[in-house]
């Protein structure tokens, strides 16, 4: 086959593959945009919108969203240019917006688990990264949805994560800046820090926190530093209310880290601990051991590999930036299970993880691998795609977190297992895609 052939072909296989992502995002924005007009409110984006007008009007943004804006000033202070305009159109072109960010979400995570595990084979064909965003989008469709039904801010934390797992090698105080800037929206972000600081990688952490404190300081130059500190105050104050710790701001409505509709594992400790009337002291002590459990298993599965985690990067560059794409598959993991509130369309993140394990599959040659692979993917869509709210003891144990643990763990193990293979037949070299 002659190059140009091969390259035409690659082209058409890419162009499909993008023509589907697309379609699929334009069919769940487009239901999202008919259920809006239908029921006649944006849902969750109705309290952002009235937070933005709230705060270009000079007025309170979380009593104007009668206690249900819950975050930190600085979403209502991005959101005002869609303040201006009637609720039904903000609505629509936030719609929009998000699909866009989804969009580019599932291109940089997918690129980035090519050029990490795929990198000759990528090379080759450049229609996999397009391959991999596509079928990755697929499985969480029904997350995807979910969060343009809701109006929800999960796009920007999606695009906030693929940029800084993209990035921190390569440009470290630009990830260390998308960092502080997502944090400012919600604090998921956050756990970048110590993992910057575990690896080293001093300069990330550093954009990181002063990215943050920008961030979070920038309303004021519109609304003044007294409401500003107001404002800060109630949004930390409704942190340490999700853990029990003080009582909640009288401006936010923010739940208990025991609500009934929390799948995290933090909140189904608390829950069951609670439902005995143990101490909270309990809870967090259980919590720490399971963390660690967690983390060990972990480490344990790479290091009988032969693949160091969780360490400064030493070995050859393309072998640190395999490890680094299973860590990062980790870290999203563990913000989501041991966050104190998280919700299923919480889990749309899980779209990133799931680049990795297309990516780690494609580069399999063990049957028993990839069949773990499937298993753990087909139970984590089953589990996402079909409501257990009837089964009680399924939702107050955070079901969909353990099987999140399952596909994590099965990611960690078919990778490093690839990874400690290839290095035993070819040196340090990644391994190439299967024919």
């Amino acid at each position: 086959m002659t190059k140009k052939r091969f390259t035409n072909i690659a082209s058409r296989k890419r162009l499909a593959y993008g023509a589907l992502t697309i379609i699929v995002l334009f069919i769940l924005g487009a239901h999202a945009v008919l259920r809006q007009f239908s029921i006649g409110g944006t849902k969750d984006f109705h309290h952002f919108y009235h937070a933005a007008r709230a705060m270009w009007n000079g007025s309170d943004i979380y009593a104007a969203a009668n206690g249900h804006y819950v975050y930190p000033p600085f979403l209502a202070f991005i959101l005002q240019p869609l303040a201006l305009m009637p609720e039904h159109i903000a609505a629509i072109i936030w719609i929009v917006l998000s699909g866009v960010f989804v969009f580019a979400a599932a291109l940089i995570s997918a690129s980035e688990a090519a050029r990490c595990w795929l990198r000759t084979g990528a090379q080759n064909d450049p229609s996999i990264p397009w391959l991999i965003a596509a079928i990755a989008m697929i499985l969480i469709a029904d997350k995807i949805h979910a969060s343009f039904i809701l109006g929800q801010t999960d796009c920007l934390m999606l695009l906030g994560f693929a940029c800084t797992l993209s990035w921190m090698q390569r440009k470290p105080l630009l990830a260390g800046a998308i960092v502080g800037a997502t944090a400012s929206i919600k604090y998921l972000s956050l756990i970048f820090v110590p993992y910057f600081l575990i690896k080293k990688n001093f300069r990330a952490a550093f954009a990181s926190i002063v990215a943050f404190s920008f961030f979070m300081a920038l309303p004021a130059m519109q609304i003044g530093f007294a409401r500003a500190g107001q404002y800060g105050a109630v949004a930390l104050r409704g942190m340490g209310r999700m853990m029990g710790i003080i009582e909640a701001p009288k401006t936010a409505k923010i739940l208990r880290v025991s609500m009934d509709r929390s799948i995290s594992i933090t909140s189904s400790v608390f829950r069951l601990t609670r439902s005995y009337g143990l101490p909270d002291l309990f809870a967090a002590m259980f919590l720490l051991c399971v963390f660690i459990a967690v983390m060990a298993a972990i480490v344990f599965m790479c290091r009988r590999n032969g693949v160091l985690i969780f360490r400064p990067a030493r070995s050859d560059r393309h072998v640190a930036n395999a490890v680094t794409s299973l860590e990062g598959a980790v870290l999203i993991f563990l913000a989501l299970a041991f966050s104190p509130q998280t919700t299923a369309r919480h889990m749309v993140l899980l779209l990133l993880i799931n680049t990795v394990a297309i990516a780690v599959f494609l580069v399999q040659d063990a049957k028993a691998s990839r069949a773990l692979l499937i298993i753990a993917v087909a139970l984590q869509v089953a589990v996402l795609s079909f409501s257990f709210r009837a089964i009680v003891a399924w939702r107050a144990v955070g079901g969909a977190s353990w099987c999140a643990l399952g596909l994590v763990l099965a990611i960690v193990w078919s990778g490093s297992r690839a990874l400690s293979e290839d290095r035993r037949l070819h040196g340090s070299e990644l391994p190439r895609i299967s024919d």
